[in-house]
């Protein structure tokens, strides 16, 4: 593996970011092809002038990250739509049933992702921040982090009114409220809710036993008990 292709994959994203349409030039892609497979990545597309087109980052995000380029900065260029999207990947690749953009009625609300550990039962809801790099208000977190935490509770509470139609909330026994967010502003329980830096999100989702149990507060219970839970 060169060590110049996780440069080369950034490179890329980054002329793709500026280019029109998601596409760049018949002589972009084969100055790119020299060292990159771009054939082999999905919701790619060829244009009249031999342009080569992209649908969403994500596949180039994933290569980048295969090569070793650095997860916060391959993040940072990705859209809150990318974001959400490499969140749902890394529940996939850990063996989580999963979820987007799930909506309840009577309130209004929509949930980014929900996912489900099958090992130990315990649910994610959660929320994807994709603040730009340097967000510092911690203020501003703490009141995504009561939000997020009022809207778990009452998703929760009206589990019977929607679980003939997302099947996966019955598959929890426990559900955790999670903010993923780009930036490393806070981490850790913050008022009931965990807040993940999505740098560490993979040893999060391995280890997330121990985390649950880790940072456990008297003041903010975490798991929030599932009635709809069923075997």
């Amino acid at each position: 593996m060169s060590t110049q292709q996780p440069l080369t994959w950034l490179s890329l994203m980054r002329k793709i970011l500026t280019s029109e349409g998601k596409c760049i030039d018949r002589e972009s892609v084969i100055r790119y092809s020299e060292t990159l497979d771009l054939a082999s990545l999905d919701g790619v597309y060829t244009g009249i002038a031999g342009e080569l087109c992209f649908k969403s980052l994500l596949p180039l995000a994933l290569k980048a990250l295969e090569e070793g380029a650095d997860l916060y900065e391959v993040s940072s260029l990705l859209s809150w739509k990318d974001f959400e999207e490499l969140v749902s990947e890394y529940l996939r690749l850990s063996g989580y049933e999963s979820i987007q953009n799930l909506r309840t009625r009577l309130k209004r609300y929509e949930y980014d992702v929900l996912a489900v550990d099958p090992v130990s039962r315990i649910g994610l809801i959660i929320d994807c921040k994709h603040w730009s790099p340097g967000y510092s208000k911690k203020g501003k977190l703490k009141h995504v982090v009561s939000e997020h935490k009022q809207k778990c509770l009452y998703l929760v509470n009206q589990c019977q009114q929607i679980k003939n139609e997302y099947r996966i909330i019955s598959k929890a026994k426990w559900f955790v409220p999670v903010i993923v967010t780009l930036t490393e502003v806070l981490k850790g329980s913050l008022e009931g809710v965990l807040v993940v830096p999505i740098r560490t999100f993979r040893d999060f989702l391995v280890n997330l036993e121990f985390y649950v149990d880790l940072m456990k507060t008297k003041e903010h219970q975490l798991m929030i008990a599932n009635e709809c839970y069923a075997l």
